[in-house]
């Protein structure tokens, strides 16, 4: 699920910002790929310059829709699965023009703009086991960084800070397919004769 919402999302501001500049569409402006990549062991680019790159640096569970039920009703019978994981993806949007500042920036403006037209974004899971799509929804907040955490983020990444954004999606819910157990619904409750149910 975590590759559909990026994908999802990469599409969605691709064609935004095809319209909005109105080229062509031919090459891809938007990609998703580590930024850590940007160079490589011997400073050559290892992902070709020109490009919003997007890169995953964090995921956190949303503690607080964890108290849903362990069963459900299908069909008429009950099934019981553990919940859903609810994740929070931090998503950074990194400008990667070596050469021409200037663009950068507007490529990053691109980015924010998007994000303030697009409040929230559906997507599409690819069926699994069980052969059927199901449909999810994220929604993008702009994630300020202290100097600290600019530095720490950077340095991990091991590369040079570029013109960059970062953003929070809430929520991309994570189940596993596989049941835990089924078995028909209770619907009464009967007490015997001799006290025990």
């Amino acid at each position: 699920m975590i590759f559909e919402a990026m994908q999802q999302i990469r599409n969605d501001l691709q064609q935004y910002i095809v319209d909005v500049e109105q080229s062509d569409g031919t090459e891809d402006i938007v990609i998703l790929d580590n930024i850590a990549r940007a160079e490589d062991a011997s400073g050559s680019e290892a992902i070709q310059d020109q490009r919003i790159v997007m890169s995953l640096v964090n995921l956190q569970e949303e503690t607080t829709l964890k108290n849903e039920p362990h069963y459900r009703l299908e069909n008429g019978r009950t099934v019981y699965r553990n919940p859903p994981i609810q994740l929070n993806l931090f998503i950074l949007f990194s400008a990667l023009y070596r050469a021409r500042y200037d663009l950068a920036l507007k490529s990053l403006s691109r980015v924010i703009e998007f994000f303030q037209w697009r409040k929230e974004i559906p997507f599409t899971i690819t069926p699994g086991l069980t052969n059927t799509a199901q449909d999810g929804r994220i929604f993008p907040d702009l994630y300020s960084l202290t100097f600290e955490q600019l530095n720490y983020l950077w340095g991990s990444l091991g590369g040079k800070q570029v013109p960059f954004v970062l953003y929070r999606f809430r929520i991309v819910a994570l189940e596993a397919e596989k049941r835990l157990a089924e078995s028909e619904p209770i619907t009464a409750i009967s007490i015997n004769s001799n006290g025990s149910t």
